[in-house]
C-alpha cells in the first residue's frame, strides 16, 4: 500500500512538473501561442499579401485568428526597446491594411515581438491614413528621378 502511495505521488507530482513547464514555454510564446493562420519562416513560406487599393505588398511573419478576429505579427531579432521603433509599428500598420483588404476584417491591432517583450500596437484610422499617406510619399519620390535618401545614420555606411 505505501509504495503505491509513493508512485501516486511521484506521478502527481512529476505531472505538476510537466504542467508547468509546458505552462511556462506557452507564456514565453505570448501571442504566438495562439490560432496561426498564415507563417512566413525559412520552412513554411508565407504568399504575398496585395493591396487593391495601394502600390503595397509584404509578407508578415505570422497571422493569428482569435475571436473571429485576424491579427498580424511581426517578429523582431536584437535589442528589446523600451517602446516600440517607429519603422517597426509602421511596417506592422501596413501589414494591418493588408489583412484588412485580403481578410475583409480590419483588424484592431498588430503585435511586434521582440525577444524580451511584445507590443501590441493599435491600428486606428490615423495609423491607415499614415500608411497610404507614406505609400504616396514614396512613389512620388519613386517616380520623380530623384535620389532616394535616408538621413537613418545605420542605413547610409559604405
Amino acid at each position: 500500500m505505501n509504495i503505491l502511495l509513493i508512485i501516486s505521488g511521484t506521478a502527481l507530482l512529476l505531472g505538476f512538473i510537466l504542467f508547468g513547464i509546458w505552462f511556462y514555454q506557452m507564456k514565453g510564446f505570448g501571442i504566438l501561442s495562439k490560432k496561426k493562420i498564415y507563417t512566413d519562416t525559412e520552412n513554411n513560406p508565407g504568399e504575398i499579401l496585395y493591396s487593391k487599393t495601394l502600390s503595397l505588398s509584404g509578407k508578415p511573419d505570422y497571422l493569428i485568428k482569435e475571436s473571429g478576429m485576424v491579427f498580424p505579427v511581426e517578429v523582431k531579432t536584437g535589442h528589446t526597446p523600451n517602446s516600440p521603433y517607429v519603422n517597426h509599428t509602421m511596417q506592422l500598420m501596413a501589414y494591418c491594411l493588408l489583412v484588412e483588404e485580403n481578410y475583409g476584417i480590419r483588424p484592431t491591432g498588430g503585435f511586434l515581438k521582440y525577444p524580451g517583450y511584445e507590443f501590441k500596437i493599435a491600428y486606428t484610422d490615423e495609423a491607415r491614413d499614415s500608411i497610404k499617406e507614406l505609400v504616396g510619399e514614396m512613389l512620388l519620390l519613386k517616380h520623380s528621378g530623384r535620389e532616394q535618401f535616408c538621413n537613418h545614420p545605420d542605413h547610409n555606411k559604405s
